[in-house]
């Protein structure tokens, strides 16, 4: 009876041990799944320009088209040759030779001039002709290798001018002007660059105030990827943000090839 009850005792302790030692198994077997990471959708950040707190530059018309090659048509005079600025007409930039952006509407004219002068108008900087695009839309016209470089702390005044004939000459001919300034950006700004993506640039030129950069940018993504929308909502976005809402929805249209 004794053997027999000893036998009962140690089945017993046995089956008692039974769940314990399951149980500890389990943790092993749970650290052996791997959870399914959570993504967070992307977050949408409207891109606004932060126009600089500077003094507008001086005499200057404010970037509105003059002449008579536009009267007559049925363009509203808000969507007339138009200077891509913002409201103090001075845009800054980083680069010896930037970008300038100009909306022009239909018109019987086929070529433009633009015209760079020193801050003081009395010394011609550099000066070009080039075919206009045959519909409607925002120009880019970069300056080119052969143009001298834009030097630090310095103001530029430019022109653009829509030749409609041989014989009105520039006087009966819309013309629109802006100035640029280069600057250098700062350490943060530069390291700051130098981090991020092509695709989110433009939001740093934006907040850093650097206009043409800040077009030419978002120009430059919107031809690479014709089918991301979202670069094309930053366009219109940072022209809406300086109140260039009448040419926001204007498209980019290929130009400007300098005449030699």
């Amino acid at each position: 009876m004794i053997i027999k009850r000893s036998r009962y005792n140690t089945i017993l302790s046995l089956s008692l041990l039974m769940p314990s030692l399951s149980l500890t198994a389990l943790p092993a077997t749970a650290q052996t799944v791997t959870p399914r990471p959570t993504i967070a959708p992307p977050v949408k950040v409207s891109l606004k320009f932060a126009v600089p707190k500077r003094g507008a530059p001086r005499s200057t018309a404010g970037g509105a088209s003059r002449g008579s090659c536009l009267r007559g048509t049925t363009q509203p005079i808000s969507n007339r040759l138009t200077a891509v600025m913002p409201p103090t007409r001075l845009g800054l930039t980083f680069a010896e030779r930037p970008s300038f952006f100009v909306y022009v509407p239909q018109s019987p004219a086929q070529t433009a001039g633009f015209l760079l002068l020193s801050d003081d108008d009395t010394e011609v900087v550099y000066e070009t002709t080039f075919a206009l695009p045959a519909k409607a839309g925002i120009i880019r016209f970069d300056l080119p290798e052969n143009a001298p470089a834009l030097e630090v702390g310095k103001q530029y005044h430019w022109f653009v001018t829509t030749l409609c004939d041989a014989t009105s000459g520039l006087s009966g001919s819309p013309t629109v002007e802006g100035w640029v300034e280069r600057s250098t950006p700062d350490v943060a700004l530069t390291k700051a660059l130098q981090k991020t993506l092509p695709g989110n640039r433009p939001a740093l030129y934006a907040e850093a105030g650097i206009w043409q950069e800040t077009l030419a940018s978002l120009a430059d993504l919107q031809h690479k990827y014709p089918q991301n929308s979202k670069f094309l909502n930053d366009w219109r976005e940072a022209l809406q943000s300086v109140g260039l809402t009448n040419v926001a929805s204007e498209p980019l249209v290929d130009c400007c090839k300098v005449k030699p």
